[in-house]
């Protein structure tokens, strides 16, 4: 277990992302990446793809335009639908078809442009397309967090409801690219916590606090825009097996998004960072709203 430990650290050091490469596109601004990595949500709810699905396609993403300067709005739509097919191929079990993804860009992208743009991606990312998302060590965390000795960790054994709660405030806040100041543990460990405890967090992380604590007081608006409209129930999908439900993407609300942005730019309450009374915790010390 060590070992395997040590692999994933090792991927999250490999698989560097540079907060600062809207820099070079001085076209851009960073709400363009907010609406197109909101935009790919949608097209994965309505494909019904797997949240890691798109988790790649925002990596593969980030870490393309890293590679490259200039590139103009009217690309976005391009290179975005791009990363979510390479993503779906590498991912889904029966991927949409190439002429599925051209046509939810309601003719913007033709198959052919998706094509050349898939391959010009893969090997600007010179083929390193296998990161540990942060939907990926959610899992983990909230599979060590429920661990039963008696099942190990190879049937998954916690709550679709609480992950569920916890991936929302991660989609919440992977559309704001200050995500990009953080590692995908540290941002999956952060979001644990605000649904949990600094002990629980530390048990399945293995984060110090003074590790996270800059991550956890940055997502501070984003817990508080979901705790104030509410988190969204497990949603059904025809054709989806019960047990799967929670890794199917979903859309986030939208007025959760108009309330972040609303509560990054006012003062947060002080006190918010208290984590909750062990005696209103349940026994793994997760909590839903």
């Amino acid at each position: 277990i060590e070992d395997v430990w040590k692999n994933m650290i090792n991927k999250e050091e490999t698989y560097v992302r540079d907060k600062l490469y809207l820099q070079r596109h001085p076209l851009l601004q960073p709400k363009m990446r907010t609406i197109l990595l909101d935009w790919l949500m949608e097209v994965c709810e309505v494909y019904k793809l797997h949240r890691e699905t798109f988790y790649l396609a925002q990596d593969f993403f980030d870490r393309f335009m890293a590679t490259q300067q200039n590139v103009v709005k009217t690309l976005l739509q391009l290179i975005g639908i791009s990363s979510l097919f390479i993503a779906a191929k590498l991912e889904e079990i029966y991927p949409p078809k190439l002429h599925q993804f051209a046509y939810v860009t309601d003719g913007a992208c033709t198959e052919d442009e998706i094509l050349s743009m898939e391959l010009i991606i893969m090997k600007a990312l010179n083929w390193n397309l296998n990161p540990l998302t942060v939907v990926s060590w959610l899992n983990i965390y909230m599979q060590v967090a429920y661990l039963n000795e008696l099942y190990e960790v190879l049937l998954p054994q916690y709550p679709q409801q609480i992950f569920v709660q916890i991936a929302e405030l991660l989609d919440l806040c992977v559309l704001d690219i200050g995500c990009l100041e953080y590692t995908y543990g540290v941002l999956a460990a952060s979001a644990l916590y605000h649904f949990s405890s600094s002990e629980l967090m530390q048990k399945v992380s293995g984060y110090e606090w003074c590790e996270i604590e800059e991550c956890v007081k940055w997502m501070v608006p984003f817990a508080m825009a979901i705790r104030e409209v509410g988190s969204s129930k497990l949603k059904h999908f025809r054709g989806i097996a019960p047990e799967d439900l929670h890794n199917i993407q979903t859309h986030i609300n939208t007025k959760q998004a108009i309330l972040a942005e609303q509560n990054r730019t006012s003062p947060f309450p002080t006190g918010v960072l208290t984590p909750p009374q062990s005696s209103k915790k349940q026994s793994s010390g997760l909590k839903p709203i």
